[in-house]
């Protein structure tokens, strides 16, 4: 595939010999450079040789497919048996059916599933249709194993044969050699240990492929918070009031004390929210509600101990009646209990007005949430690991680190910043968001190229493309797979231009290949926001590493520049151009060494591209 390979040698023998020393390895390489197949044959090797087996964890759907497609190509050579596992949310076709899946979690869509089990298995097949003989059938088996079908080609298999995909992956487990998984799936303790036993394995005999590594970081913060709002006490009570409303104590509803708590959140979010979200003290919540209803704290917690036992009842009632047992009253009395029980240390209390106001549990340290795959052999792998004293740092891994350079030739891309503009808060006003919009226009319109315009949010990507007049695709807020896929089949076929936000769906993981994709234009930089969450991040790290700026801020962002400027170039014959527009990128160049500045970026990128065909005219 590619001329010189002995990077790829090299970094494969570079993984097994330090699995053998050490409870990790982590690799940095280019897009395109092969980390999927580095990692696995690797991991393969070291696996057979100990009869360990294989985890890899994913981010996405997207990431999950390609991962299966290199195993597809591997098991032509020498056969693996693979698995690509979800959870019954995804996977899941009676619920699909009946059931909306807002905020259901994997405990009461399990419940729900052994319900209908055990109603089949007592003479009513129709309680779900798709549990029967085939799950276990070697016809199901020969095909998971043969075919190595991703999860969305064995649901519509699931559909076409009757038969449950979820029931029938789990089935097949115990002889799978490698799992592809998402990361939630495995660093929730519940769902994994469940997940551990079906397949058969302690997490010892695991060798754990980390795919696109440098998102561990958000992911931990991500599992190891919660929070409490508005919208999640008004379906509470509604709950409360299709079920009774009993009295919980002495004069107290379930609803008096919803009401209780939505008082309480209302007022924290009116008084101290005027400017926006704000750090508060986990204790604070809890003194406001014995303030405003003149109660102490033993009888508020014993209150919220009584709504968790109503949510049981609720809970059992919807399975006495076929449904998910899923209670909101019990969801959120689990969040009210553990919330002023938080560390203040590694969390933070965020108040905010959004969303109808709510608070946030948000962990700010992720490595005790990560902590758990030191158990297994892991490989941590990226395009975008370096710093690595700064992943380290964050993610508690201190292992081995190996970084590969550009593999392809420098002249194929062209990345440079244009700093007549900036999106930078203070600044954006409407006469900078019409030099922005003006600029993309023209070189949208000039270059002519299959190009993705990253917003740094939702919001400035809104006013931007207001004041555009060229045909555009746009991936909008809580875009489902359907319409993103169809959106990525019109654009790949020639000269379209889609407005996406850095760090969301198409950021990573997608493929572009050859000319489907030729330019990117990074319209601001995609600083985190200034928000209350974000200031508690960089005083956490300044206190523990003084390097508060960098971790919180400098880096992040680097790695999201840095991961959009890979979508560019996946092969040598790729060709790309990047810009940035915003005037502060020059502070990137000790992460992207190519970085220069145009005064001119829609004549510049146009004579790169004219360039291009003249040297292959000319070698021609």
């Amino acid at each position: 595939m590619y001329e010189n390979r002995q990077y790829q040698a090299e970094a494969i023998d570079f993984l097994g010999k330090s699995l053998q020393d050490h409870y990790g390895v982590a690799l940095e390489s280019p897009t395109g450079s092969g980390k999927t197949i580095m990692a696995l044959r690797s991991a393969l090797k070291y696996a057979s040789e100990r009869k360990l087996k294989i985890l890899y964890l994913v981010r996405t759907n997207s990431q999950e497919e390609q991962v299966i497609r290199e195993l597809r190509a591997i098991s032509s050579a020498t056969k693996v048996r693979a698995i690509p596992m979800q959870g019954r949310v995804n996977m899941c076709i009676l619920y699909h059916m009946i059931e909306d899946l807002h905020e259901i979690n994997a405990e009461s869509l399990a419940k729900f599933c052994n319900m209908k089990k055990r109603e089949v298995m007592a003479g009513n097949e129709s309680a779900c249709p798709y549990f029967n003989f085939k799950i276990r059938s070697d016809e199901t088996k020969r095909y998971i194993f043969e075919e190595l079908p991703t999860a969305e080609e064995f649901y519509e298999y699931g559909e076409r044969n009757n038969v449950c995909p979820y029931e029938s992956m789990k089935a097949a487990l115990p002889d799978a050699e490698i799992v592809v998984a998402p990361y939630a799936y495995f660093l929730n303790r519940n769902i994994a240990e469940k997940f551990l036993s079906h397949w058969g394995v302690s997490r010892n005999q695991l060798v754990i492929i980390l795919d696109e590594a440098h998102n561990l970081p958000d992911i931990g913060r991500s599992i190891g918070s919660f929070r409490i709002s508005i919208e999640s006490l008004n379906r509470a009570d509604k709950e409360a009031q299709a079920y009774g409303d009993p009295e919980l104590s002495q004069k107290i509803h379930v609803s008096d004390l919803i009401e209780m708590v939505r008082s309480a959140l209302q007022s924290m979010v009116s008084e101290r929210c005027q400017k926006g979200d704000v750090r508060i003290r986990f204790q604070e919540f809890m003194e406001y509600m014995m303030i405003m209803n003149k109660k102490g704290e033993r009888e508020i917690r014993s209150l919220f101990n009584y709504l968790y036992l109503f949510g049981e009842y609720v809970e059992n009632e919807k399975e006495k009646v076929g449904k998910v047992p899923f209670s909101y009253c019990s969801s959120v009395a689990s969040r009210l209990s553990a919330f002023s029980d938080q560390d203040e240390e590694r969390y933070a209390a965020i108040l905010s007005p959004e969303e109808s106001g709510y608070i946030q549990a948000a962990c700010l340290d992720p490595s005790g949430i990560l902590e758990v795959l030191k158990e297994s052999k892991t490989i941590h792998m990226s395009g975008t690991l370096d710093p690595f004293d700064f992943y380290s740092d964050i993610t508690g891994f201190e292992i081995p680190f190996k970084k590969i350079g550009e593999i392809f030739p420098p002249e194929n891309r062209y990345i440079a910043y244009y700093d007549g503009v900036s999106s930078k808060y203070d600044t954006l006003d409407e006469r900078e968001l019409d030099k922005m919009a003006t600029i993309i226009e023209e070189i949208v319109t000039k270059v002519r190229r299959n190009t993705i315009v990253y917003f740094p949010s939702y919001s400035l990507m809104d006013k931007v493309e207001n004041r555009v007049s060229f045909d555009h695709m746009k991936e909008y807020r809580g875009i489902d797979q359907k319409d993103l896929y169809a959106m990525l089949r019109k654009f790949r076929k020639g000269n379209g231009t889609i407005f996406a936000v850095s760090g969301g769906r198409l950021s990573e993981g997608i493929n572009f290949p050859g000319n489907e994709l030729e330019m990117i234009i990074l319209a601001g930089l995609p600083f985190p926001r200034p928000d209350a969450l974000n200031r508690s991040l960089f005083d956490y790290y300044e206190r523990k590493y003084g390097k508060g700026w960098e971790y919180s801020v400098v880096y992040p962002t680097a790695i999201k520049i840095r991961q959009e400027i890979g979508r560019l170039i996946r092969s040598a014959d790729d060709v790309g151009a990047c810009v940035i527009l915003d005037k502060r990128s020059g502070q990137f160049r000790r992460f992207i060494p190519d970085l220069r500045k145009t005064s001119d970026p829609a004549s510049d990128i146009y004579n790169f591209f004219s360039s291009l065909k003249a040297r292959e005219k000319y070698s021609a």
